[in-house]
């Protein structure tokens, strides 16, 4: 029999708190269960809340409001950065697994100091250019911008104070240098696919050492402004030191080939070659050098689910840094700062099986899908600066923090961080209902433990407390952004647009309320815990409007927003991590969606409200869980 969840609302009043308020605004206990006397309408929203892009993380800011010089006495900074793109946690596990048949045994697992970063963007999960502008800039940013913050103002960055302390900097990458990653270090766009934007900017002002790919993007500019380009591994060996003038090698007209593919004649220079290049140029500066460093190729071979690939190219990556650690680890008279981590994961790679199949060479592995996930990052760091990643979870901007704490001689700041869709739900305010039903799917797998409501000047922010399954059930997020006026799903109106498996599971339910006048006019689903960008639109996850003048019954119109996942709060095969008992589990499934996608004018009536309810069903359609939130019995 197919269950159909007698659906309850949950009411925010005030813009920007948090949903469990009376109607006069004194904050009230959630209730332990719903019922009609104890639901309000929905969720008014007023124009009274500031802007949370400048808020912090942090309250025990290194900074305190006075002045500092831009860096303090001691001895030169010796500062690398290595970035494995799309590098996570899983890639380095099954590289040493094919390394030396164990997991733990790569280079860089040896660091003194490790840690953890999360990776998401005001766009939801990462892109490779907003990640490289917050490792940067210390700013987090929207997918796509090159340098650039949310606004499209140009920020400053590490090279920007490496060049005014008087630091040569030097750029590697196995990508083409107007790549989303080593851009973002260089340069200013709006839009990472910007190219000839891109090249513009780094022919007019390079920095002493460039190396990678990206021939047919910067040559012609790069000559003429008079900046000679060197080609082939002969012309590097033979390049003269001379940080006078800048060295740019250009040795592949685009990216550098994945390694498995190039062929035993193919005398491309690999990536410890052309790091061990730019340090023979960088380290005769007596007053210190950065240098950046992108193993590119590990993402573009995580995107196509090369397992035949993937883990040469951490090898690779891992080879150049225990050179590079070797090197200037004796260099007494220099501060040494090396650091090592990802933008992001690529692939949701998994390693399944972690013995060796002989006819492979390879673990058992799975692929999630072939984007990029929101699954925190492995940080690694040598250098007494580096001892702040320690032991911690952070965010992506404490490579910046660090990194500039090194440039500068000094501890770091903490940086500042707005509110994000990452999925970490602290931000959004205390729950407003816990559940109290045990999910009948599965305890760690799909459970909806708690809801969280929250609006500011930007849009609405739905936080589920819970775990769910990267591979089954969906979760759907109604929202009535009219409640009272008896429009939309659940006032007779059926939905009968089945275009797509998100569409069509949208449509299986019918929804009911004890509320009267509540209907509802969109909503933000995703099946199989599937992610979804505010840059983009999914058939798996994402907005539907079903209300005209955007779209209707028949016709669902397919809106912007983020559908995020913390990680550990979603299940790979075994219960998630951070599972615990019903209505127990904190941090999980964050929405977030702009007023202009929701309301034709962009913006709410001021005093408008919002009814939201929250429901989980098989990816089928054919079972519905008895937990819904708020919670409550299912009627069969």
């Amino acid at each position: 029999m197919r269950h159909r969840p007698a659906i309850f609302v949950c009411s925010l009043l005030g813009l920007g708190s948090a949903c469990g308020t009376s109607a006069k605004g004194v904050p009230v206990d959630p209730p332990a269960t719903s019922s009609e006397e104890d639901s309000a309408p929905g969720l008014e929203l007023t124009d009274d809340s500031a802007d949370t892009e400048d808020s912090s993380d942090s309250a025990d800011s290194a900074d305190s409001g006075v002045e500092r010089p831009p860096w303090d006495e001691g001895a030169p900074p010796v500062v690398v950065l290595f970035i494995g793109d799309g590098m996570g946690a899983e890639h380095i596990r099954g590289a040493g697994i094919v390394h030396s048949g164990a997991a733990g045994s790569l280079f860089v697992e040896t660091a003194p100091h490790t840690g953890w970063l999360q990776t998401a963007s005001l766009s939801g999960y990462t892109d490779s250019a907003a990640s490289a502008t917050t490792m940067a800039t210390g700013h987090k940013t929207f997918n796509g911008r090159i340098g650039q913050d949310s606004h499209g103002d140009e920020l400053e960055g590490l090279v920007d104070l490496a060049r005014l302390r008087g630091l040569s900097v030097g750029v590697v990458t196995t990508d083409t240098l107007t790549g989303a990653t080593p851009a973002s270090f260089l340069t200013h766009a709006v839009n990472r696919y910007e190219t000839e934007t891109i090249a513009e900017g780094i022919a007019s002002d390079p920095v002493e050492i460039m190396l990678g790919g990206g021939a047919e993007y910067l040559l012609d500019g790069l000559a003429a402004a008079g900046i000679e380009v060197v080609r082939t591994a002969e012309e590097l060996d033979l390049a003269t030191v001379d940080l006078e003038r800048p060295l740019v090698g250009l040795v592949a007209d685009r990216e550098l080939p994945i390694i498995v593919d190039m062929a035993e004649d193919d005398r491309t220079p690999r990536l410890p070659e052309l790091v061990s290049t730019a340090l023979d140029h960088l380290l005769t500066d007596p007053d210190g050098l950065l240098l950046v460093v992108e193993g590119a190729r590990i993402d573009h071979a995580s995107h196509a689910n090369r397992s035949d690939a993937v883990f040469d190219e951490v090898l690779e990556l891992d080879r150049a840094i225990q050179q590079t650690v070797e090197r200037v680890a004796g260099l007494e008279d220099r501060a040494v700062t090396v650091l090592v981590t990802a933008d992001h994961e690529c692939g949701g790679l998994t390693i399944v099986d972690p013995t060796l199949d002989p006819s492979t060479g390879r673990p058992g592995m799975a692929w999630l899908w072939t984007d990029h996930t929101n699954r925190d990052v492995p940080v690694f760091g040598w250098g007494d600066t580096t001892r702040w990643i320690d032991g911690g979870r952070r965010h992506n901007g404490w490579v910046w923090a660090v990194l500039d704490g090194a440039l500068r001689s000094r501890d770091p700041e903490t940086p500042e961080l707005p509110r994000l869709p990452d999925g970490d739900l602290d931000d959004l305010g205390a729950a407003v209902v816990q559940q109290t039903t045990e999910t009948d799917f599965g305890v760690g797998y799909n459970q909806l433990d708690g809801l969280r409501v929250t609006a500011d000047a930007r849009g609405l922010w739905v936080g589920i407390d819970g775990v769910f399954d990267e591979r089954a059930n969906g979760v759907i997020v109604w929202l009535d952004l009219d409640p009272g006026a008896s429009t939309g799903v659940g006032t007779g109106v059926d939905l009968t647009d089945v275009v797509g498996v998100l569409d069509r599971m949208i449509g299986w339910p019918t929804v009911v309320s004890a509320i009267d006048g509540v209907g509802f006019d969109a909503a933000v689903a995703q099946v199989g815990a599937s992610y979804a960008r505010t840059t983009s639109t999914r058939d798996m996850a994402g907005v539907r409007q079903f209300q005209p003048p955007d779209g209707t019954a028949e016709d669902l119109a397919w809106k912007y927003g983020a559908v995020n996942y913390d990680d550990g709060n979603v299940a790979d095969g075994s219960p998630a991590p951070d599972a615990a008992g019903t209505g127990a589990s904190v941090g999980g499934m964050e929405v977030y969606v702009s007023y202009r996608q929701l309301w034709e004018d962009g913006l709410p009536e001021e005093g408008a409200s919002v009814a939201l309810a929250v429901t989980l069903s098989s990816s089928d359609g054919a079972t519905w869980s008895n937990q819904a939130l708020p919670p409550q019995d299912v009627r069969g």
